[in-house]
């Protein structure tokens, strides 16, 4: 079975991604989200709380989009991360780059 990830996009600048953020799921997110960061209304929040998995490939998904930002003179705050990328950012030493908060407390 292949990971999927799906993302909705509010009007509000606010995204909610869905499923698994992995290997087999990150290309066709980038793609698809390429012009996310460059609209009238971009996005500036993500929630992942309906994130089931995530690995490296989907770190630095979300690192990318980051720097995207960033090139752009804006922030995006990346909320409700499982507790596995959140450990992942920490070892990668990213945590402090990503402006990412977890589920279960105020990481």
């Amino acid at each position: 079975m292949i990971d999927d990830c799906s993302i909705e996009i509010g009007k509000d600048g606010r995204a909610t991604l869905s499923g698994a953020l992995t290997f087999e799921s990150v290309a066709g997110l980038f793609g698809e989200t390429q012009k996310l960061f460059r609209g009238p209304q971009p996005v500036t929040l993500i929630d992942l709380s309906n994130v089931t998995n995530a690995d490296s490939a989907g770190l630095a998904l979300l690192l990318e989009w980051q720097s995207m930002q960033r090139a752009a003179s804006r922030q995006l705050e990346i909320n409700n991360a499982p507790d596995s990328l959140i450990s992942l950012a920490r070892l990668c030493e990213a945590d402090d780059v990503m402006n990412l908060t977890g589920r279960n407390s105020q990481q």
